[in-house]
């Protein structure tokens, strides 16, 4: 997805896709699992990329079931007999679904970087049956540290990310509405609303220092304008590479409520 002002901040590519879904898809399976999804349900995923969740929702719904997917790029998804697949620009065009025909509706990282959030999230409302279940998850700010590291590459490594930060927010990415979605679902009458925070380190060459490292690849060119450097750029590449390096990886916010009956 190309990156511009309140525009998905990176393309679909399977690299980045898979890195994310390394580190994010543990979090979202044990979400799934807990809420209960039985066989013959329908699901809705909404900013499937490439298509993990998607794939999981199918094995619980099982042949009886329905999943509905869509994306802005549906290019890594492929429909079967259970998984309908629909290239939305939810920025402009509707949820492809009619109201209250969805058991289960997930959206991760996808809310927080659309201006019609509002909107957005008003439609998975309307989709839900009374007694579904909504998942969102999202990145929220948080500082980033490193440990073990000289005093100057550590530094150099927060500085890369709060500046990658800083500028997913100038693109209009809301880092704080993972935060604020337990109160908008309280205040729309949803019931056993749970939020989890999670946080991890993460070491040099593992998925979420490989994420790091394609997040500053896709936004080089901004942060050099931002004020790094080429060479501390090559450094931090080096460093999301070095076992030795460990670091606080972004935090992810997943919260689970159900829509009253």
């Amino acid at each position: 997805m190309t990156a511009t002002a309140h525009r998905y901040q990176f393309r679909n590519s399977l690299p980045q896709l898979g890195h994310l879904q390394e580190v994010l898809d543990p979090i979202t399976l044990h979400e799934l699992t807990r809420l209960g999804i039985t066989p013959g349900q329908t699901a809705l995923d909404v900013g499937a990329g490439a298509g993990s969740i998607a794939g999981h929702l199918c094995e619980l719904v099982g042949r009886a079931g329905k999943v509905i997917a869509v994306d802005i790029d549906t290019s890594l998804l492929n429909p079967t007999g259970v998984l309908d697949v629909y290239q939305r620009d939810l920025r402009t065009q509707p949820l492809p679904v009619e109201p209250g025909t969805v058991d289960v509706a997930a959206a991760r990282c996808v809310l927080e970087h659309l201006p019609n959030r509002h909107l957005l999230l008003n439609q998975m409302i309307t989709a839900l049956r009374p007694g579904g279940h909504l998942l969102l998850g999202e990145i929220v700010y948080a500082p980033v540290s490193a440990y073990g590291l000289t005093d100057s590459d550590s530094e150099l490594i927060a500085r890369v990310v709060h500046t990658i930060l800083d500028v997913f927010a100038a693109r209009g990415l809301d880092l704080h509405w993972g935060d604020k979605v337990p109160s908008v679902l309280l205040a729309n009458g949803f019931q056993e609303v749970r939020t989890r925070w999670v946080a991890e380190t993460w070491t040099g060459g593992s998925a979420g220092c490989r994420l790091y490292a394609d997040n500053a690849t896709q936004l080089r060119d901004r942060l050099l304008a931002d004020g790094l450097s080429h060479a501390e750029l090559d450094r931090f590449a080096e460093l999301m590479a070095d076992p030795a390096v460990l670091v606080r990886g972004y935090q992810f916010a997943s919260t689970t409520a159900r829509k009253p009956r």
